[in-house]
């Protein structure tokens, strides 16, 4: 992301002046760096629904408007569907984008938001002789940063000690009052077998639920 790009350029009263030092710009590039969004993926997707999740797009569009208060009130959400492809990691970056653009101004460049691709945290989790330092420093943020994604959260069976890792940082999330989304493929019978009845009562009864129904948008 440069500042020719600027999230801002085409609202942006200064946008014919605009440089790289306008805090604005500084403190979005901070909340995105840190979050662990997919550098391709920090400009928000356009998505267009099938007439089968027309009612649903209307749904995640009514918590995008007032994300600010869904995260304040350490709201869940459990965005899934049975297909691939049709927009459940958009949609929840879309969501967090909303998030870091309501409180940019004044933040501080404090991370504020965590994107986390679970099957990849986990693995690395595991890397105990060789650790990751991000992941290092996301064992610190976890329990208490503003919003996690949970990316393709029970795409496959945990070991016991998955299931421990997972457990403690979204047990401590709801402790705390913070904000998930999570992400996958799965209804409930599904989630129980791969992520074990607690874990799955925590990211299905706990949360909202939005369904995706249409195709392949890949």
């Amino acid at each position: 992301m440069t500042v020719e790009n600027c999230w801002y350029k085409s609202v942006c009263a200064l946008s014919d002046t605009c440089s790289e030092s306008c805090i604005r710009y500084l403190e979005m590039l901070s909340l995105l760096e840190k979050s662990n969004i997919p550098k391709n993926r920090w400009v928000p997707s356009s998505l267009s629904p099938d007439d089968c999740d027309y009612d649903a797009f209307c749904d995640l569009a009514a918590i995008k408007v007032d994300i600010a208060k869904f995260v304040a009130d350490g709201e869940n959400l459990y965005l899934f569907s049975e297909k691939t492809g049709n927009g459940k990691t958009s949609w929840a970056i879309k969501l967090m984008l909303r998030y870091f653009d309501t409180v940019w101004a004044g933040n501080g460049f404090r991370c504020r938001g965590l994107f986390v691709h679970v099957p990849t945290l986990l693995v690395k989790l595991k890397n105990f002789d060789n650790p990751d330092s991000v992941v290092e420093q996301w064992k610190t943020l976890l329990p208490t940063v503003d919003l996690v994604v949970w990316d393709d959260i029970a795409s496959t069976n945990l070991s016991n000690y998955d299931h421990s890792q997972l457990l403690t940082y979204i047990d401590q999330r709801t402790l705390n009052k913070k904000s998930n989304i999570y992400t996958g493929n799965l209804r409930l019978s599904g989630i129980e077998k791969s992520l074990g009845v607690r874990l799955a009562s925590r990211v299905w009864n706990a949360s909202s639920r939005i369904e995706l129904k249409g195709g392949d948008k890949r």
